[in-house]
């Protein structure tokens, strides 16, 4: 045990051989060269249909309209903003933004952005191995870096068009310049640090919660330096950006009613009581945790590098992260339960380490005991099982499972103008229990190429098909006919001031030709 305990003790801040030098550092490189071929595979494939297939919708859609509007990184638009611009209160969008610009040099396909992503992903991979080396030992950090790459959060979010490996590398760079600052006590590393946070905040403000990983950090690792007025002046310094940013951003909200939630209202991310005291919100964050970050199979591996660490007392990073994370997860508990899987994904540097230092401890008790090619045996095992959950996500993604938004997305495109104005009906609703949530389903009007209203359940009336109506939508689009049964209020309306176009029975979706008031 005393073995196990000193391969998983931290580095005195050395340095680990380069993976090549040796054959689990080689296998780590295989791994990530398999990693980045299936991403990349995956990018090119037709958008995969995730159960949150919303957000990589409204992320294209975004990048399609920098595009064509104009590459004004301030003003981002959306597609569900009715007869307006579409201006948006959100998050900085780095990753539209940078794809609508490759959209000039390769054409406007949605593969651009995936595989910027993929890009992102391994720029995110090689940070968090400049990371792990200094950390932990070499066998260690190259157990870890595996960890990561096949870790389902790798291949479920690495190759999507949306923004959470963008806001995880710079979350990475956050940590690697702070290890940096205090291992060499060099200001110039507080100041990448600082700056690193202050664009992950930009991506995510969800992202800021990194500021109470570095305080538990300093807690642990550095104490003394807590009475540094240059520590605070950092800190300050890299909230402004995302603070001056938060603030025009409402003002978008403000001005054009737009809004992805962030701080205006329309959405609230944030627990309660009755959230925390529900069995969903303890099932639903194990759940994630462990099928999305660690794979199912990496939670014994890591439980076993729990302990390890907790017997040796480190890496401090792992006493910071955890407690961090548990704040940052009972604080957005309505999302990081249930609505949000991909706010999990902050959780895969401090996991990668368990599990590294698990395979690590495994290992080294297997020395001595097991003959070498057994070993080896064990590790391919090990790895393939690890990967076990990625592999099933990566082959998922050759299924069609557009579905009746697909279907919707087709029908419209054949019955209207790209210019017209459509509403678009979806099952989610503008209160979700007593808390207003981000209805607006952006999948059928970015496939379809069409802009106007969405729809919520608790919304289908006469009134606001009346007013949308006057306001110019020529289209109504409803993919689930149980919102609108025969003999309902809005069922009869149509009946009398529309006209059936599709229907689900012969066509898999009903449209409706809305008729302006006074239309014959």
């Amino acid at each position: 045990m005393t073995e196990v305990m000193q391969q998983v003790s931290p580095p005195r801040r050395g340095h680990a051989a380069p993976l090549r030098g040796d054959s689990l550092g080689r296998w780590a490189l295989t791994v990530a060269g398999v990693v980045a071929v299936l991403s990349v595979v995956r990018a090119v494939l037709p958008m995969p249909w995730l159960g949150d297939i919303w957000r990589p919708a409204d992320t294209a859609s975004i990048a399609h309209n920098f595009f064509v509007g104009g590459m004004n990184l301030f003003y981002p638009a959306i597609d569900w903003g009715g007869a307006g611009p579409g201006y948006v209160e959100a998050e900085l969008q780095i990753l539209p933004w940078i794809s609508a610009g490759l959209y000039f040099l390769f054409g406007e396909h949605a593969w651009v952005g995936r595989l910027v992503s993929v890009a992102i992903t391994l720029g995110g991979a090689a940070v968090f191995w400049a990371l792990a080396k200094r950390l932990v030992p070499g066998t260690t950090a190259r157990w870890a870096l595996i960890a990561y790459l096949v870790s389902p959060a790798v291949m479920t979010y690495g190759n999507a068009f949306m923004p959470d490996v963008t806001v995880l590398l710079f979350y990475l760079l956050t940590l690697l310049f702070f290890e940096r600052w205090l291992a060499q006590d060099r200001l110039v590393w507080l100041v990448a640090a600082a700056a690193a946070a202050s664009i992950a905040g930009l991506a995510k403000p969800t992202s800021l919660h990194v500021f109470l990983v570095l305080l538990l950090w300093l807690v642990v690792a550095a104490r003394d330096r807590l009475r540094r007025p240059s520590l605070y002046v950092a800190g300050v310094a890299a909230l402004i950006p995302p603070a001056l940013w938060l603030w025009h951003a409402h003002n978008l909200y403000v001005t054009y009613g737009n809004t992805f939630g962030v701080i205006s209202g329309g959405d609230s991310k944030f627990g309660s009581i009755a959230i925390w005291t529900s069995k969903l919100f303890w099932t639903g964050n194990v759940t994630i945790e462990a099928t999305l970050i660690y794979g199912i199979v990496g939670v014994p591996v890591a439980l076993v590098g729990a302990w390890l660490a907790w017997k040796n007392r480190g890496p401090a990073i792992l006493a910071a992260g955890f407690p961090a994370l548990a704040v940052f997860y009972f604080a957005v508990a309505r999302y990081s339960s249930e609505l949000g899987p991909q706010y999990h994904i902050f959780s895969l540097p401090f996991a990668a380490l368990l599990v590294g230092i698990g395979a690590a401890g495994v290992a080294q008790w297997l020395r001595g005991r097991v003959p070498p090619v057994a070993r080896v045996g064990v590790a391919v095992v090990a790895v393939l099982l690890l990967f076990g959950q990625s592999a099933q996500i990566f082959a998922g993604s050759f299924r069609d499972n557009s579905g009746v938004y697909g279907a919707c997305a087709a029908q419209l495109d054949e019955v209207s103008a790209p210019g017209d104005l459509v509403v678009i009906g979806t099952t989610s609703l503008a209160v979700d229990r007593g808390v207003s949530n981000n209805f607006q389903e952006p999948t059928i009007f970015y496939l379809a190429g069409r802009k106007g209203w969405s729809l919520p359940a608790d919304w289908y009336s006469p009134s606001y098909l009346r007013d949308y109506t006057a306001q110019g939508a020529r289209y109504f689009v409803n993919y689930d006919p149980a919102l609108a049964p025969a003999g309902s209020e809005i069922a009869d309306w149509l009946a009398t001031d529309a006209q059936q176009v599709r229907s689900s029975a012969a066509n898999g979706c009903d449209i409706w030709a809305l008729r302006p008031a006074g239309a014959a």
